[in-house]
């Protein structure tokens, strides 16, 4: 009576541990623990790297320039072309896609940059940016007065779009 109770706890173990070893040869291994080093929008500098950013009204910039109306947060898009060296993002106060700014690469920094030269808000501006920090996500935009005076008018946060491969 012992024998057989060993010999079925023997064959119990091995069909446990058999089955246990085929289940983790079938599963996916664990992925590697992310280093403290990725960003948010990770990528090289080619293509096109298409955003979606939550923007708002910087209140300070809005109260330099007078702004009385008070704006939403808005999500809008904003994409980045490497191969042009160009970039724009949608609104009203905004560096276009008709006329897109020039790309400068400053490490997790895209700075996309337009001269300008119009009337509003009552001030004559003269240029307009906006810098993306691809290892926060964080969006600023500001314009360049003629007095010299630079404000920062726009703030708010992307992240990249990813499209599904369907």
């Amino acid at each position: 009576m012992l024998k057989n109770t060993v010999i079925g706890i023997v064959i119990g173990l091995l069909v446990m541990g058999g089955i246990w070893g085929l289940f983790h040869l079938m599963s996916e291994p664990a992925p590697l623990p992310e280093e403290s080093t990725t960003v948010s929008m990770p990528g090289g500098n080619k293509g096109v790297m298409d955003l979606i950013c939550e923007l708002e009204l910087d209140l300070d910039g809005q109260l330099a320039l007078g702004i009385k109306e008070n704006e939403p947060s808005r999500i809008t898009m904003a994409q980045i072309d490497f191969e042009k060296k160009s970039g724009w993002y949608q609104g009203r106060i905004s560096i276009s896609e008709s006329r897109a700014g020039t790309l400068s690469l400053m490490g997790t920094r895209l700075k996309i940059y337009r001269p300008a030269m119009f009337q509003r808000f009552g001030v004559m501006i003269t240029g307009e940016e906006f810098v993306i920090d691809r290892k926060t996500g964080s969006f600023s935009q500001s314009l360049s007065l003629q007095d010299g005076r630079t404000i920062q008018l726009i703030k708010g946060t992307c992240a990249k779009v990813i499209k599904p491969p369907f």
